[in-house]
Formats: structure tokens, C-alpha cells, sequence
């Protein structure tokens, strides 16, 4: 009897977990759209988080176009080189004149598009292209000597996206993997926050826009990974971009309880950023400021995402601080409490921000004296940093480089039609000026007239000359 009921016991819990696992994949995000191609690869590639990327010579929903023919290039056997990092970096295609492809979608909105660079050969490393999507123009003079992700955030308003390739002069392109699925709608909102040394204001607008993710920061955590997101991104440390490195200033903490996020919330999900950067943070102590910096390009705007989570507090209300965006006092006296009304409740704010020459972008947060802790008057969990596009047709500007293969190819047609039309045109009408003269003449000699030249009295005593028809016989 006992092993009967030990039985049942395992069973009803072999049940219970079978249950939890169906609901956790369950709960995990099931993008609409979800192109995973290993760019060149002759087989699948699966990463360790489950996912499965396609060779892109054989998937259904993609078509790839080049004028010229693509180079599959394998990276050289394991042996006295490093091994690659990951099994997309087994493989790249190559492309020595411009190259496109063609991404169905299914849903349209935003997607995540991630291009992976990992140049295995010195000609790749040496390659120099441009790279657009949607006629928009993502990387100019683009160059990958050492292993990169660059991740955008784009609006999709048609049914295929191009994504093109396009090589400098003399140089070649090259792709190793590509990601397109689509983002989640709370992912991005439509109104931040902008900082200024005259003070902060609310501007909208921002769903429309295109973002490239530079930065995305686990706050006093550990690097969170793709298996760990359910969007399937990378979170790093914050300890190499801190500047106050005092740290008296500061004090890290760690959560194990249960991240609250709002039920039925279409602003925080797991989706706008996980757990695992939630459970981690930064304090400052009251009177005391910590200053994050990041190296950015110049001449740029920037949205700057903070999130916050009080996971240190024994009650509400115990926080007060400042936040301070390159400088300039984004939010005074922020009470994270009276905004989310719990503990352990995630929060973001989204900041908008111009960086100029000095291309340096410094974030912090003060404590406050009316703080009820000695320790943490203010907390931050986790950050972002998403340059803006800025212009509608680039991510740097207008460059007049073609990227949609359709307009060039129309372009081309058309330029060559009204060549060829406006030649008729012309042919056309010198054949009819010739065989009106010739008719002309001919009815002339028939007529017995001929063109001549002679002077004729104005009428005023005063000779003029004058192109006259006059009869070359006196017949009448």
C-alpha cells in the first residue's frame, strides 16, 4: 500500500511539473512573423536557447536577390583559431555587388530585425557596405573587423521587407545570420520624456520611429542571455561604465521573491524586459549621486529607457531621488511608490535625449535627505540606450545610396524607355520637316515659282529687303 500511494504521489507530480513546464512555454512570446536564417549555411544551426535558424538558400518565406552570384564561405576548421563563439558564426554569405532580401510578413507593425557580423576571414573583416530595410538606410560604410550584433527597432507598413546589401566600391558585404520577428506591441511606446537644460517636457511620436540598440545594461546583475529573455536579448553588466567608483555612494542588492509585474497591463510585461534584471540593483544613499557614462556617436538623439523596481524598501514610501540625464534634472523628487502603489513593481521611464559634440552620455540618480533609509534613497535596476534615426531616410542622414532592388531595376527601365521614346520623337519629326520641304518644293517647280531674293519698296521711298516668293516667269 505504501508504494501504491508513493506511486500516486509521483505521478500527481510528475502531472503538477508537466503542467508548470506546458504553462511556462505556454507564457513564453510566439512572434507572428519569426525569420531565423543562418546566412550561407548548408544545415540548421541550433543555439542553446532552443532556437532554430534555416539555411537561407532554402527558405520558403525569404528570397534572396543579387544580379551577380552569392558566396557561401564556411569559417576555416577548429584547430589553431578559436573556435566560433556561436553556430551562426559558422557561416556567412558574401556579396560582391548589391543584394537583397525579400522577408514576407505576415503582421504588420513593429518588428526586431538583429543582423549578426563575426568576420572568421581577413577579407571580411576588411569589407566595407551599407545596409537599409524598408528603403530605410540602417549602416553607412559599415565595417565589421571583430564580432558584432546590431539590433533595430523598426515600423513595418508593408507585406515584404527588403533587406539590402549594398558594397563600397572596390569592397564586398557579408551577413552571417538574420533575425526578423515581431516585437511586442508594449515593447515601444509613443511618449518620452525629453531632458533639456531648460527642463523636461513629454513629446509622442516615438512609435513611428526607427531605433538601434546600443546598449542594454543589467544594472548590479549578472549577464542575462537569450535563454533568460523571452525576447531573446542580451543584458550586461553595468560595473565598466560606472564613474563614481566610490563605493560608499552605493550599495548593490539582489531579490529573490517574486517580481509583481501589473495583471493585465498593456505597458509592463516580461517582454519590455525580464525578471532576472529586476531582481538585481543599484542604490545611492541620501546625498550622494551615481553617474553612469556611455560612449555614443555625436550629433545624435537618443531614447534613453530606465527601469526601476523597489526591491529594497521594508515599506512604501522610504525612496526619494532625482534623476539627472547627461546632465540636465530629468525627474525631481521621484517617488517610485506613488507611482506603482507596490513593492517589487517594475517601472520604466523613457527619456529622450540630444547628445552633441562632446559624444558622451552620462546618466544618474541622486538620493535625497527625506529618504527614510540611511542606506537607499534611490534605486535603479536596469537601463537602455536606443539611438533615433534622423532623418526619414536614414539612421545617419540622407545618403544617396539606391537600397529597394525594385527602384533600381524600374529606374533603370525608365531612364532607358524615355531615352528611347524622346530618340523616336525626334527621328519622327526631322522625317516629317524633310518631306514637308521636299513636298513644298516639289509644288513649287510645279508651280512654276521659285524661292528668290529681291529688294522691295517699303512704301516710305526707303528700300527694305524682304524674303519674297515672286514668279520666275511672266506667263500671266
Amino acid at each position: 500500500m505504501a508504494s501504491q500511494r508513493a506511486s500516486r504521489r509521483l505521478a500527481a507530480l510528475l502531472l503538477l511539473l508537466g503542467a508548470l513546464c506546458s504553462a511556462a512555454a505556454a507564457a513564453r512570446f510566439a512572434p507572428a512573423d519569426n525569420h531565423l536564417l543562418a546566412c550561407g549555411a548548408e544545415a540548421p544551426a541550433v543555439l542553446p536557447d532552443g532556437r532554430r535558424f534555416v539555411p537561407d538558400s532554402g527558405c520558403a518565406s525569404t528570397r534572396l536577390r543579387s544580379p551577380a552570384p552569392t558566396l557561401a564561405s564556411a569559417a576555416p576548421p577548429t584547430g589553431s583559431p578559436p573556435p566560433p563563439p556561436s553556430p551562426l558564426h559558422a557561416s556567412a554569405r558574401v556579396f560582391s555587388c548589391r543584394a537583397s532580401y525579400d522577408l514576407a510578413v505576415s503582421r504588420r507593425g513593429r518588428h526586431i530585425l538583429r543582423l549578426h557580423f563575426y568576420p572568421f576571414a581577413p577579407t571580411l573583416a576588411s569589407s566595407r557596405f551599407h545596409v537599409g530595410a524598408g528603403g530605410l538606410l540602417l549602416l553607412h560604410n559599415f565595417t565589421a573587423s571583430s564580432p558584432v550584433v546590431k539590433e533595430f527597432i523598426l515600423p513595418v507598413e508593408s507585406d515584404v521587407l527588403v533587406l539590402t546589401f549594398v558594397p563600397d566600391s572596390g569592397s564586398t558585404a557579408f551577413v552571417n545570420a538574420i533575425e526578423l520577428f515581431s516585437a511586442p506591441e508594449e515593447l515601444v511606446g509613443d511618449i518620452g520624456t525629453i531632458a533639456t537644460s531648460a527642463g523636461a517636457a513629454q513629446i509622442d511620436g516615438l512609435s513611428s520611429q526607427v531605433f538601434e540598440t546600443l546598449y542594454r545594461i543589467n544594472v548590479a546583475g549578472r549577464k542575462v542571455t537569450p535563454f533568460n529573455d523571452t525576447l531573446w536579448r542580451t543584458w550586461v553588466n553595468d560595473g565598466k561604465f560606472l564613474v563614481d567608483t566610490d563605493s560608499t555612494n552605493y550599495k548593490v542588492w539582489s531579490f529573490s521573491g517574486r517580481i509583481a509585474y501589473p495583471r493585465g497591463s498593456r505597458q509592463m510585461t516580461r517582454e519590455v524586459a525580464p525578471d532576472n534584471v529586476y531582481n538585481s540593483a543599484r542604490s545611492v544613499r541620501p546625498g550622494a549621486n551615481v553617474t553612469w557614462g556611455f560612449p555614443v556617436p555625436a550629433s545624435s538623439r537618443y531614447l534613453v529607457r530606465m527601469h526601476f523596481c523597489d526591491i529594497v524598501s521594508k515599506a512604501l514610501y522610504e525612496l526619494y531621488f532625482n534623476i539627472f540625464v547627461n546632465g540636465n534634472l530629468a525627474v525631481k523628487d521621484f517617488d517610485l511608490s506613488s507611482t506603482t502603489g507596490f513593492l517589487a513593481y517594475p517601472y520604466y521611464i523613457d527619456f529622450i535625449v540630444d547628445v552633441e559634440d562632446e559624444g558622451m552620455l552620462k546618466l544618474a540618480i541622486g538620493g535625497l535627505k527625506q529618504s527614510q533609509s540611511d542606506e537607499a534613497s534611490g534605486i535603479l535596476n536596469a537601463l537602455e540606450i536606443m539611438r533615433m534615426n534622423k532623418t526619414s531616410g536614414g539612421m545617419d542622414g540622407n545618403f544617396p545610396i539606391a537600397l529597394d532592388m525594385e527602384d533600381v531595376v524600374s529606374k533603370g527601365i525608365g531612364e532607358f524607355a524615355r531615352s528611347l521614346l524622346c530618340g523616336f520623337i525626334f527621328a519622327g519629326l526631322f522625317v516629317a520637316l524633310v518631306m514637308l520641304v521636299l513636298r513644298l518644293r516639289t509644288e513649287l517647280r510645279n508651280n512654276g515659282t521659285a524661292w528668290s531674293w529681291k529688294p522691295m519698296d517699303s512704301g516710305e521711298g526707303t528700300l527694305a529687303k524682304a524674303y519674297q516668293l515672286v514668279p520666275s516667269k511672266t506667263d500671266y
